[in-house]
């Protein structure tokens, strides 16, 4: 353990209310102790008695006349009477009407004569021509002329549909109407009461109160300073968990007032260090007597490695599908995630006319009914969440945050993330 004694117009500097500022450098030492000792004036308000007038409220009698409002009571007789409405009866019966049935008649087939014609065709002339036996020769023109044939005839049927019948089938249904009728009930006779207010003038004794004075004194407040000595030490203990990192920290001690009826204490890293640095506990006591204020407390700061603290996320989301059975959005993990936190997800529909609309929304914490790993797949339950019907094409965004593994204010400038995002698309 090491000590650190100040002396204070050298090392520490306090403002008029005593502020004690220390900087201690963190060479992976367990403890240090901050030993204060300085002469301060406390200024309190004290009370003392001035001359004053007060009043006694001393009651009289005073014979006073007020109007007051009464009631009494009416009463007339109202005779019997009818008292008639009417109501309305459904009344049903059973008509009989006519609807129309339409069919085809039997289909026959019909035949018809084709007539025939003539068709005639030029034949060509040709010269044939061959050798004789006289070896001569001999050339004879052949063909020429009309070759005519007669085509067509014959008959040609199709099969036509029967003429249209149409015939009027009964059939019975049921007209119902309201029919109104008189409904009577006789009222007895009967007194009504009622309460009418009147005006009625009430003479009495009233209590009254003046105000008579006497001689007396109040409390008035003045600042009265007194000089006492702000004493006491206050311990720094470090949680190294193993690690020796040189890096100074600010120790900051004071009173918020020239009272010095309480102090507090802040801290602050000097220089940002590669290690992560907690506060885990501020305690600043003091004790007074006529002629001291002694300060005791601790301070614990815990120096930790990021990667023992910082929270899980995956290197990537991907592999979106849903369940339209159950509801459940289910999306591949790719790395690690850590065991608690909490997701917040948007589901959007882009379809290929008008704005996006919002199928669904959550948030919620993980693991819980709503939100769950299991194995590599983060599976979010979006029962009762829809608001609208999934498209061909629909947008999912994911945001995951998880808090640090461990308790304390962090002082490091530069914060873990403790959250990301992700983006993925959800085709049908």
């Amino acid at each position: 353990m090491r000590f650190l004694s100040f002396v204070f117009s050298a090392v520490v500097s306090f403002s008029s209310f005593a502020q004690v500022e220390s900087i201690i450098n963190f060479r992976g030492q367990n403890s240090e102790v901050i030993k204060v000792e300085k002469n301060i004036n406390v200024v309190r308000p004290q009370g003392y008695q001035v001359p004053d007038t007060c009043y006694n409220q001393i009651p009289y009698q005073s014979y006073e006349c007020n109007d007051v409002t009464r009631y009494r009571e009416e009463c007339r007789y109202i005779p019997s009477y009818e008292d008639c409405r009417t109501e309305y009866d459904r009344v049903c019966r059973n008509v009989t009407r006519y609807r129309q049935e339409c069919s085809d008649g039997p289909s026959r087939q019909v035949c018809r004569e084709n007539p025939s014609r003539e068709v005639c065709v030029e034949r060509p002339t040709r010269e044939v021509c061959r050798t004789n036996s006289r070896g001569e020769n001999v050339c004879t023109t052949v063909g020429g002329g009309q070759s005519c044939q007669t085509v067509g005839g014959g008959q040609s049927c199709s099969t036509e549909s029967g003429p249209r019948v149409c015939r009027d089938v009964a059939y019975s249904d049921t007209d119902c109407d309201n029919v109104p009728r008189q409904r009577c009930e006789t009222i007895p006779g009967r007194n009504q009461c009622d309460q009418i207010p009147y005006s009625e003038e009430v003479c009495g004794n009233v209590t009254r109160y003046r105000a008579e004075p006497y001689a007396c004194e109040r409390t008035e407040y003045r600042d009265v300073t007194t000089a006492k000595k702000l004493t006491g030490s206050v311990d720094v203990r470090f949680e190294t968990n193993g690690l020796v990192e040189e890096f100074p920290v600010k120790v900051s001690i004071a009173a918020p007032n020239a009272q010095f009826e309480q102090f507090a204490a802040t801290v602050k890293l000097m220089k940002e260090p590669k290690s992560l640095v907690f506060k885990k506990k501020v305690d600043i006591k003091s004790d007074e007597t006529a002629q001291e204020i002694r300060l005791s407390g601790e301070i614990v700061f815990e120096v930790i490695e990021a990667k023992m603290v910082a929270p899980s996320f995956p290197s990537a989301l991907k592999n979106v599908s849903f369940n339209d059975a159950n509801s459940v959005l289910s999306v591949n993990i790719d790395g690690a995630i850590s065991a608690q936190g909490s997701v917040e997800a948007l589901v959007t529909a882009k379809p290929k006319l008008g704005r996006k609309k919002t199928v669904a929304e959550l948030k919620a914490s993980y693991p819980s009914e709503r939100a769950g790993v299991i194995g590599s797949t983060l599976n979010l339950n979006l029962a009762g969440l829809m608001q609208n019907e999934l498209v061909k094409k629909n947008s999912v965004s994911i945001k995951l945050m998880a808090p640090m593994s461990v308790r304390g204010e962090l002082l490091n400038a530069t914060k873990p993330s403790l959250e990301k995002a992700y983006t993925l698309e959800l085709r049908k």
